[in-house]
């Protein structure tokens, strides 16, 4: 399952190269935005060890998520079911597809206590 996310993470980083990309928010909630390609898009940062926004509300089904690390050290963000994940190093954004129904939680395997939840409204 998880050579399938990391598929669709390059496929999606692919088709997104150029976007542009945001490093969090003051909101504990970011919306998700439905772009003109039909898919909505959300946005998490990364930084001193902590996912900024760690709620964001994503709309049921498909949403591409950009992931910006601006810390020191490698993380990931990995959906707790394992259907998604993506690993991002210091400095470089990565992008994932999530595919949720229900409010779902998310994590970094790298550090326990880096947590969120994808909300879906």
């Amino acid at each position: 399952m998880r050579e399938r996310a990391w598929i669709i993470a390059v496929v999606a980083s692919s088709a997104l190269l150029g976007a542009a990309c945001s490093s969090g928010s003051d909101s504990s909630t970011t919306p998700a935005s439905s772009g003109g390609g039909g898919g909505a898009t959300a946005s998490v940062g990364v930084k001193d060890f902590a996912f900024d926004p760690s709620t964001v509300t994503v709309s049921a089904g498909e949403t591409t998520i950009t992931v910006t690390n601006t810390g020191s050290a490698e993380h990931s963000f990995t959906l707790d079911d394992d259907s998604a994940s993506v690993d991002v190093e210091p400095g470089e954004s990565q992008t994932v597809v999530v595919n949720v129904s229900a409010d779902a939680g998310f994590h970094c395997e790298y550090h326990s206590q880096m947590t969120g939840t994808l909300t879906v409204s």
